[in-house]
């Protein structure tokens, strides 16, 4: 009869312990947020300046760039040119009586920094309708392209654009481009703990670089006689610059804030 009775409190004092373990460790209540896509990152490009200095050394100011989509050149050829022929008419020497070619090289950084909350990527949000806190993950629901905002002619020219991207990653470390694409993931890559009553944010970010300098171009004429462009001596410094995603499209890459309202 003893036996029996030890062997019953036993048995009553582990289901009581199982239960007083299952009780004291509830599970957190997840909430369910709501993701959207980040915006644009809108950023404003420096205003145009240059300088144009002759064959004589001496230096003019530039109040507008002497650029236009039609009479940048490369290798003898015009970049952009509307007949795709790689030649220039006869108009064109009306319109536009000044080619312009890129210096190799010639792209010199003056200033950079980096700003790792730079490109909204996505975000969530929800709110916590219960007694207690509750947990709000994060995860990558969709991809999302960042952009690069840059002055004209890093994007048009591609010598310019490869020295501007080079500079920026030697300074800064890392690779940049001119887009990057943030891939989609199911998995979790932040969490907060949001109270009760409240809506909690996380937001997640691409990092940008950004870089400033000069650039500077031959200046030519063109003759329709002997169909060649003509250096003048003349040459044209400008400002160039802007900002750029990392290149690592990567959801390890991204960068997170939080807050709760």
């Amino acid at each position: 009869m003893l036996k029996k009775t030890v062997s019953f409190l036993a048995i009553m004092t582990i289901s009581f312990s199982l239960c007083l373990s299952s009780y004291a460790a509830p599970k957190d209540k997840v909430l369910k947020g709501t993701w959207s896509r980040g915006e644009v990152t809108q950023d404003s490009i420096p205003a145009f300046s240059g300088t144009k200095t002759d064959s004589f050394g001496n230096t003019t100011s530039l109040n507008v760039s002497p650029f236009n989509n039609s009479n940048i050149i490369t290798n003898g050829q015009i970049i952009n040119n509307p007949s795709n022929s790689g030649g220039v008419s006869t108009n064109d020497w009306w319109d536009s009586p000044y080619f312009y070619e890129y210096i190799s090289n010639s792209y010199t950084q003056t200033s950079s920094s980096n700003d790792p909350y730079h490109y909204l990527v996505g975000q969530t949000q929800a709110y916590n309708g219960t007694s207690s806190p509750a947990t709000l993950s994060y995860t990558q629901a969709s991809s999302t392209t960042s952009h690069w905002s840059v002055t004209s002619q890093v994007s048009a020219t591609a010598d310019l654009k490869t020295n501007y991207l080079q500079k920026l990653s030697l300074t800064l470390g890392g690779t940049y481009t001119n887009s990057n694409t943030t891939t989609s993931s199911t998995t979790i890559l932040y969490t907060i703990s949001v109270s009760a009553g409240k809506t909690g944010y996380i937001f997640a970010w691409l990092p940008g670089g950004y870089s400033y300098g000069t650039a500077k171009y031959k200046e030519y004429l063109y003759s329709t006689v002997s169909g060649q462009f003509y250096a003048t001596g003349t040459t044209v410094t400008t400002n160039e610059g802007g900002w750029s995603p990392t290149s690592n499209s990567s959801v390890t890459v991204l960068n997170f804030t939080s807050t709760q309202i």
